[in-house]
């Protein structure tokens, strides 16, 4: 591999990475804003009714077609190991036996792969 394909592939780990970091402290913050703006509101009015627990955003859902696109380009970045012993975590022998309730769990392992060092 050419010094410049090397660098290039680093530049990209690396774009990838800040990219994943702006996403983290931009739900951080979302987080701990929300968290300040109900502890400066008015005090909550005791009532018998119990509190209701807070919605969760709905979790991304991702199709067969997503998952499979971004494995194959993680692999073609020259992490095929990496994403070999991912499909394996998720008790699998190849990616289309991954159940489909597992995919946003999957996709959020397969993003922080490359993100460490040059191809771990």
């Amino acid at each position: 591999m050419s010094k410049m394909s090397e660098l290039s592939l680093v530049l990209d780990d690396m774009i990838t990475c800040g990219e994943n970091m702006i996403k983290a402290a931009n739900a951080l913050k979302e987080i701990f804003s929300s968290t300040t703006e109900e502890t400066t509101a008015a005090p909550a009015v005791k009532t018998d009714k119990p509190a209701e627990p807070a919605a969760e955003p709905p979790a991304k859902t991702y199709e067969f077609t997503d998952v499979r696109k971004a494995f194959s380009a993680k692999s073609h970045e020259g992490y095929t190991e990496q994403v070999k012993a991912l499909i394996t975590k998720y008790g699998a022998s190849k990616l289309s036996d991954i159940k489909k309730e597992d995919y946003p769990a999957l996709m959020s392992d397969l993003e922080v792969i490359g993100c460490h060092s040059t191809h771990d």
